[in-house]
């Protein structure tokens, strides 16, 4: 399964601009990830930070050991997502890896 991922506010705490190098990972992210990877899922992130972006977003992925396939910078911007694909995130990791395996089944 191809699995896309949403950075800030999904995987780290959300912060302004010229504080994301200081960002949290969310509670259960980076296992939760790591572990769908390790199941063989394709993970790709992406995020509405830009280009410029992209040198402290890949290292501040390696500090914190996110394991993943592609990151995607520059996702337009919206105040509504409307996806026939996507599960909502509300801080609730351990949800959504048991959505995704019902999903495969």
């Amino acid at each position: 399964m191809q699995i896309i991922i949403d950075m800030d506010g999904t995987i780290c705490t959300e912060e302004r601009t010229y504080s994301r190098c200081l960002a949290v990972p969310k509670l259960h992210a980076v296992e939760s990830i790591n572990a769908l990877y390790d199941e063989g899922h394709t993970i790709i992130i992406y995020s509405a930070r830009t280009w410029m972006e992209f040198e402290m977003t890949t290292a501040w992925l390696k500090e914190h050991k996110v394991k993943y396939h592609q990151l995607i910078m520059g996702k337009p911007i919206g105040d509504v997502w409307i996806d026939d694909r996507a599960l909502q995130f509300k801080d609730n990791w351990q949800e959504i890896i048991k959505d995704l395996k019902n999903r495969k089944k």
